[in-house]
């Protein structure tokens, strides 16, 4: 298995990488923000959402703006790629993912989402079973199969964390190929990666103290972070060189 940095070298990487680089990493985050939201923030004030079919249009909006976040999730990964690897940078990086990794990005989006939607099939079975007899002992089912969803969601966010990293590295691989990749890499290295992101938990909490202002400064650190993290995966072992 493959040495990764600790979590604590990675994030001194990331905070040396994005010295002078805020206004470009910024900007970036806040087009993307503004694009999302925006779209939200529009679908909302258009239907109502007193009505099932309001709701109902309301929510698939929210699903097809989630499919989408991961193509712009593509070209903020490029970005951060590109600082992390001393590349020339921009803020148009961002749209790395519309140039032909668009479907991509979506499917493998789409496929994740999917997954975690199986494995919460028996939590969805067992609280309608709870709800249609009444029986109230079956809450200790109910609550293990919501911690078999938790717990596999979890594991399947980890596993395939990769493939939007992958996908600008590896444009000719399909959506199937990428979370294959991803999962290869993965392998090993799961509890690492989710001690890296359990660390930041500090990190948004004070987010939510600032009300919502430190996130100019958390998502380039935490995506910084990431990136390294992803770099190191993929760097050739020494004997490769």
């Amino acid at each position: 298995m493959k040495q990764i940095k600790s979590s604590a070298a990675l994030k001194a990487d990331a905070r040396q990488q994005l010295l002078g680089k805020y206004k470009t990493v910024i900007l970036a985050y806040l087009i993307m923000q503004f694009f999302l939201s925006g779209c939200m923030t529009f679908a909302q004030a258009q239907v109502n959402l007193n009505t099932g079919a309001g709701m109902g249009i309301y929510y698939l909006i929210y699903f097809i703006l989630l499919l989408l976040s991961a193509i712009f999730i593509t070209g903020q990964n490029q970005l951060y790629k590109n600082i992390a690897r001393g590349l020339p940078y921009y803020v148009k990086d961002m749209w790395t993912g519309f140039h032909g990794l668009a479907d991509h990005a979506i499917l493998v989006h789409l496929i994740i989402f999917g997954l975690c939607l199986l494995t919460g099939i028996p939590f969805i079975l067992s609280c309608l079973l709870m709800a249609y007899t009444k029986n109230y002992y079956l809450s200790l089912l109910v609550a293990a199969t919501g911690i078999f969803f938790l717990v596999m969601s979890i594991l399947l966010s980890i596993w395939y964390s990769q493939a939007l990293y992958l996908i600008t590295d590896y444009p000719d691989e399909s959506a199937l190929q990428l979370l294959k990749h991803s999962r290869a890499l993965m392998k090993g290295h799961a509890g690492s990666y989710f001690y890296l992101l359990v660390s930041f938990i500090g990190i948004w909490l004070l987010v939510v103290l600032t009300f919502g202002i430190g996130i100019l400064w958390a998502y380039p650190y935490f995506t910084a972070t990431k990136t390294n993290y992803y770099l190191e995966l993929t760097a050739p072992k020494p004997e490769e060189i």
